[in-house]
């Protein structure tokens, strides 16, 4: 229940409401310049929406304004976040750094759209709400008479202030009968509203006492301009209703905003499409990209020791690799610097890091908060490992060096070298019949595509040992036509290219 009027309370707040206006700082003429879009995004719920925002006005809109993504700390936002908004062309900043150069004691809400506008780097900017979907580039509002005359652009809510409201006695402002402002978009230029956003933000600093008589942060920003006689222009087109969203207009009246604030976007979960919402194919289709790269989460790798992080130095360095699956085949996939894992199939995981120390370093690979694959260096530099789902199936990271042969021995890749990493994998592989036909099969593909391969394959085979190896050789060979080898008579006896060779060697058909 708000305060009686005459409550020391009320009192009180109306004394410091006079005192703040007294007390605001001028505006700090070096401090910013440019133009720009702030968007408040923090959590997985609201990085969702604000993927897919950014993601229109980019690709579909084609608009070139610099955005930034503000957040509250790490809890809300991790390396790989940031990384997929650096993708889209944002910048993420963390609003508590910012607060140690510029101290606010209440950030956790609507409270951070006000700082964020005062401490944002642009001199002028436009707050969009991260489930808000621009119709058109929004950059012309700022080249409008509109916004050279007033230097604020503010949109009309729904709803309108009553007049027994006690926010009008507080502010000490005469009623007037209008619309609150909808806080979804709005239009600055600092260098004209810096007393009416330092004022809103004082007032949202103090939101346990004026959320009790305004819904948020967005009629904040009414009020300090109310407050301070500053001019600004108020959309005279009342916003159109659609399911689940608020479309807000252009000067003319056409929509330009489409504001989803009953029903934001989800990654995991159905998404309602809405009749008459534009751009609504390219926003599910920006989800489903974002489903690919990204599992929901807020994720930061864990405390590392310093080889470990060396380790990942040098991953980082490299960044592209080939990343070999029993069962599966090769793919190639990028270790980012965020520790996300580019173009990795879906059974391998998001994100990756080093763990361990000194000699027992281990590469992991991770989604959904469980750990998919576990690998270990070798002085080739290659990291083999299994996977930790599909039955521990052998895994194997060797990087791709970009305009080398694959069996260029000045890289320390000779055929000899290749086969027995091959062979190393099959050693701890699964013997059913599905993985030997796959071994069979790249080792028969590598003897074709090089001889060294096949030369090495016959004096492997030729030799007297009957191991799972050497058997797994001769299976491959019975398969080759004999321009393919050196010799035929390395080929064991018994050895042919007879359908059932599996059952010959393994007891089982293949």
């Amino acid at each position: 229940m708000a305060p009686a009027k005459d409550s020391p309370t009320y009192v009180q707040m109306q004394q410091a409401l006079r005192a703040a206006v007294g007390n605001i700082e001028p505006y700090p003429v070096d401090r910013f310049n440019g133009r720009g879009i702030v968007i408040c995004a923090g959590g997985p719920r609201m990085f969702t929406c604000a993927y897919v925002c950014i993601g229109i006005l980019r690709r579909v809109l084609n608009c070139a304004l610099p955005i930034e993504v503000w957040y509250l700390g790490d809890e809300e936002m991790g390396p790989p976040m940031r990384g997929l908004l650096a993708e889209i062309g944002a910048q993420a900043v963390d609003a508590t750094a910012v607060a140690k150069r510029h101290e606010a004691a209440v950030l956790g809400g609507w409270e951070l759209k006000a700082f964020a506008l005062l401490h944002s780097r642009f001199r002028e900017i436009l707050l969009l709400d991260a489930d808000n979907v621009p119709v058109a580039d929004p950059a012309f509002l700022f080249d409008s008479d509109e916004f050279r005359d007033a230097g604020a652009i503010f949109w009309p809510d729904i709803i309108r202030l009553s007049r027994d409201n006690p926010v009008w006695s507080i502010a000490e402002v005469a009623f007037r009968d209008m619309p609150s402002i909808e806080s979804g978009e709005v239009v600055v230029d600092k260098s004209r509203c810096w007393r009416g956003l330092a004022l809103a933000h004082w007032m949202n600093q103090h939101s346990s006492f004026f959320y009790q008589y305004l819904y948020g942060d967005k009629d904040t920003f009414l009020f300090a301009w109310l407050i301070l006689g500053l001019p600004y222009h108020m959309i005279r087109h009342a916003p159109k209703r659609l399911p689940l969203t608020l479309c807000q207009r252009a000067f003319d009246g056409s929509v330009l905003f489409q504001h989803r604030n009953e029903k934001k976007w989800l990654l995991l979960g159905i998404n309602r499409r809405v009749e008459g919402f534009r751009h609504e194919d390219a926003c599910f289709a920006l989800l489903e990209e974002l489903r690919k790269k990204w599992d929901g989460r807020v994720f930061h790798p864990p405390l590392r020791s310093e080889s470990a992080r060396e380790a990942e130095a040098l991953l980082i360095a490299q960044r592209q690799f080939l990343l070999t699956q029993v069962s599966v085949g090769a793919q190639a996939i990028e270790l980012l610097s965020d520790h996300r894992i580019a173009t990795a199939p879906a059974n391998c995981g998001v994100y990756w890091y080093v763990e361990g120390a000194g000699d027992a370093l281990s590469l992991v690979f991770e989604a959904h908060g469980r750990q998919t694959c576990r690998l270990g260096p070798t002085p080739s530099g290659i990291w083999q490992g299994t996977q930790l789902v599909d039955a521990g199936l052998p895994i194997e990271l060797a990087p791709i060096v970009i305009g080398k042969r694959l069996t260029d021995k000045s890289e320390g890749r000779s055929a000899h070298d290749l086969m027995e990493r091959v062979l190393n994998c099959y050693a701890v592989a699964c013997h059913d019949a599905d993985v030997i036909r796959d071994f069979v099969g790249a080792i028969r593909t590598l003897a074709i595509l090089d001889e060294k391969v096949a030369t090495y394959l016959v004096e492997r085979a030729g030799s007297t040992n009957n191991d799972a190896r050497s058997r797994l050789i001769r299976l491959a060979l019975a398969g080759l036509s004999p321009n393919n080898l050196t010799t035929a008579a390395a080929l064991g006896p018994g050895v042919s290219s007879d359908p059932k060779i599996m059952t010959r060697y393994y007891g089982r058909e293949n």
